[in-house]
């Protein structure tokens, strides 16, 4: 492995020192998923003349997932594994101790940290899942709101599905029924009655200074199910958007289509923690992540992911939940 990466080290030098923008690979670590590389660039050496190289690299390198990133005062190439080793939601949740009321379990971070949310922070309070099929969404999904259920009671929070796609299995439910709500929304008929009954609980928690217990809405495919049900199902989940981080209630989405056209622009606003996969093109992670130049077009699917929330970006490898 190390000779490995001394002669990635060398090639990522010679391709930048022929192309005129020279650096200096001055570490590197091996992750679940990939392997990251820092650069200092040479001087005279500007950091946009090394982004710009970033297919001569993929070429080089023979992988055409090869992503370019800021890492402290550095620059980092990353370069996916051929083979990932997995990440279990159960190993992460055992090695984490005096975890914050209301922090769900993401994955495993770049730096090898176990990553997680808080939801009653404010950089947190609703969270957007976004990607194209076979990023992880739902695989991620599962592992935030198992690791939410395994870590409360169900007096402290409890949980409200819906799920126009009928896409949960027998395993899923037997992990969260004991904090389940109400029965899970399949319709948009359902899906607006549940989203009343929640708007009205919110309703009612007007100026509780600890609402209990906290409440989370799940929203399996949120573009599906806006498209299905019109400004009806719009309205109600932008008013828990809004107002619900005061009343205890959070919204967690996954889509595959996260522009505001589709979900709307209020309702977008309001889900202030992206979780990008994998999507088709860099337009597509510009309007997921809320942000330009964040490589989630170069992201490997199956659980690879970065958090963005307050303008930073953290890769990470997303928990398996079972």
């Amino acid at each position: 492995m190390y000779r490995k990466l001394y002669q990635t080290a060398d090639q990522i030098e010679a391709v930048l020192r022929e192309r005129k923008a020279p650096v200096a690979v001055v570490g590197g670590k091996v992750l679940p998923g990939f392997v990251e590389m820092l650069l200092q660039p040479a001087p005279g050496t500007k950091v946009n003349q090394v982004r710009a190289l970033q297919a001569d690299l993929a070429l080089a390198l023979g992988n055409a997932n090869v992503r370019i990133t800021q890492s402290g005062a550095h620059l980092a190439i990353q370069i996916p594994r051929e083979t990932r080793a997995p990440v279990r939601l159960t190993t992460l949740m055992a090695s984490v101790r005096d975890v914050p009321p209301y922090t769900a379990v993401l994955g495993l971070a770049e730096d090898g940290a176990t990553l997680m949310a808080c939801l009653s922070s404010p950089e947190v309070t609703h969270i957007l899942i976004a990607g194209a099929t076979g990023s992880g969404k739902t695989s991620l999904a599962r592992s935030i709101l198992i690791s939410l259920c395994r870590f409360h009671r169900p007096s402290q929070f409890g949980l409200v599905i819906l799920d126009p796609k009928r896409s949960h299995d027998a395993a899923f439910s037997r992990a969260v029924e004991r904090h389940m709500l109400l029965g899970v929304a399949h319709t948009p008929d359902e899906a607006n009655a549940a989203l009343m009954r929640v708007v009205d609980v919110m309703e009612r928690r007007t100026n509780l200074s600890d609402p209990q217990p906290r409440i989370a809405v799940y929203v399996d495919e949120m573009a599906d199910l806006v498209q299905a049900g019109g400004a009806r199902i719009t309205d109600l989940l932008t008013r828990i958007a809004q107002r619900g981080r005061e009343a205890g209630i959070h919204l967690i989405a996954c889509t595959q289509k996260p522009s505001a056209r589709v979900i709307g622009t209020l309702l977008k606003a309001n889900l202030p923690l992206r979780l990008v996969g994998r999507v088709v093109s860099a337009d597509d992670a510009r309007v997921a992540a809320g942000m330009p130049a964040t490589g989630a077009e170069k992201l490997m699917g199956n659980g690879d992911f970065i958090a963005v929330a307050s303008g930073r970006v953290i890769r990470f490898q997303a928990a398996m939940p079972i």
